[in-house]
């Protein structure tokens, strides 16, 4: 039985081992942003907000090329929180080039989410609740070092990327500075 258990327990540590390395086989980059502005109070994105995600898919392309995914956590979650906001930043993206967007995960499944974005081929983008972000990072095996996505920050772009078999994080901006209003 011990012997059974050993072989067990080193079947999954080569499974562990080998992630890193096929996510840099397959040229994965995964881009992890955050939701557009929203009011202090509600579920939805604010004018800006919706104004910084029209905007999105013209920079993330010009940065990244287009991507092959995207991800949002469950709108059908039973959390209090709502997460509309990530789906309606994501939108226009998916619009535009005609992407699935992956809501299969709920906010606080990193393992899971990880597990499946380290399947992934070419770039994926990532839009999540803020404080959650770093979650995701540890649970890709990125070293952290205690970094936190600020709370007014909207702008920020984490970029994951891999070499020797090891997750690279970068950092990036949007660089859009949305108008407040809404045109319509």
């Amino acid at each position: 039985m011990r012997n059974f258990l050993s072989v067990l327990a080193f079947i999954f540590m080569a499974n562990l081992a080998c992630k890193p390395a096929i996510a840099q086989q397959n040229n994965l980059k995964i881009v992890l942003i955050r939701h557009g502005e929203k009011e202090a109070a509600g579920d939805n994105l604010n004018c800006k907000g919706l104004n910084r995600a029209l905007q999105l898919p013209k920079v993330l392309v010009a940065k990244f090329g287009t991507p092959s995914g995207v991800f949002v956590p469950s709108i059908n979650s039973k959390k209090s929180t709502g997460h509309a906001r990530m789906f309606q930043t994501a939108t226009p993206l998916a619009v535009k080039y005609a992407l699935e967007i992956n809501s299969k995960y709920q906010v606080d499944d990193y393992a899971s989410l990880a597990q499946k974005l380290e399947t992934q081929t070419g770039t994926v983008i990532v839009v999540w609740e803020h404080k959650a972000l770093d979650n995701i990072l540890k649970a890709l095996s990125v070293k952290t070092n205690g970094l936190k996505w600020g709370d007014d920050d909207f702008d920020s772009i984490w970029i994951i990327t891999y070499k020797n078999g090891k997750p690279v994080l970068t950092m990036d901006k949007e660089g859009i500075t949305p108008a407040a209003g809404c045109s319509f």
